[in-house]
């Protein structure tokens, strides 16, 4: 007999399907933090786990998780929504993932289960992007990934990829470490060939097919070249550092 779960209480609205639709279309409010987190339990974990279990695929440090929510919470207060304070009886800090999650212990591990209306919306949302669109980038996609749900994975990771915030950052770090723009891959420099800064910035959104390995998401540079072979079927579930490794070998460089 299946133990039936003991959630954790809390005074958080239940939005309705159309509420966390409209919420997540509002520009620069839910992070991106939040959706992955979101999108790993979802497509990952059967919708729910620890922040710690979230981590251990993401290679985030799981507070990061804990933030996005807070920092999502107080932008969509901005915009007028309602989100009850919760706060805990000790610290009286307020609890951000009861707006998102409903909480209970699970061997020790306290485990967030997606809300039923708030997954359905974010796999609406993430099937709201046109096909087309998607497909531009490689028309091999609709071949390789037939079912909805690959089709919902790749859309996630180009709206990731089409997240300038976190690119521009990126590219900052980047240059500050390395002194200029390259293709990590092939080492192709626009500004040495064209005289032009520019770059493109690879997302590395592992699919997770059978056995996962637990590898650090990050943002990579490629350049167009190399960034349309990654996204290729010979190498779009393969880890990174194959082709990277695959690249190293070649006899081509610049």
């Amino acid at each position: 007999m299946q133990k039936e779960l003991d959630y954790y209480p809390t005074n958080a609205k239940n939005y309705t399907v159309d509420e966390w639709i409209l919420m997540l279309q509002e520009k620069d409010c839910f992070t991106p933090f939040l959706q992955e987190a979101i999108y790993v339990l979802v497509f990952e974990m059967d919708g729910k786990g620890s922040a710690k279990q979230i981590s251990e695929i993401t290679g985030r440090p799981y507070q990061v998780y804990n933030t996005s929510m807070a920092q999502t919470v107080k932008r969509l207060r901005k915009k007028g929504y309602t989100f009850e304070t919760d706060l805990r009886n000790k610290s009286k800090k307020e609890r951000y993932w009861c707006h998102f999650f409903n909480g209970y212990y699970e061997k020790e591990l306290f485990i967030w289960e997606v809300k039923d209306s708030l997954q359905e919306a974010f796999m609406k949302y993430i099937g709201k992007f046109d096909r087309d669109d998607a497909l531009t980038y490689d028309n091999e996609l609709a071949n390789e990934y037939e079912t909805i749900e690959g089709m919902k994975r790749h859309r996630t990771h180009y709206q990731i990829e089409r997240n300038s915030k976190i690119i521009n950052i990126a590219k900052k770090e980047f240059i500050k470490k390395h002194g200029e723009l390259f293709c990590e891959a092939c080492n192709f420099s626009f500004e040495k060939t064209y005289e032009i800064e520019f770059i493109e910035a690879h997302h590395i959104l592992p699919l997770y097919m059978g056995k996962r390995r637990t590898r650090k998401i990050d943002l990579i540079m490629l350049c167009a070249n190399c960034h349309r072979a990654v996204h290729n079927k010979k190498w779009i579930d393969k880890p990174i550092d194959e082709f990277l490794e695959y690249m190293k070998n070649k006899s081509i460089k610049y």
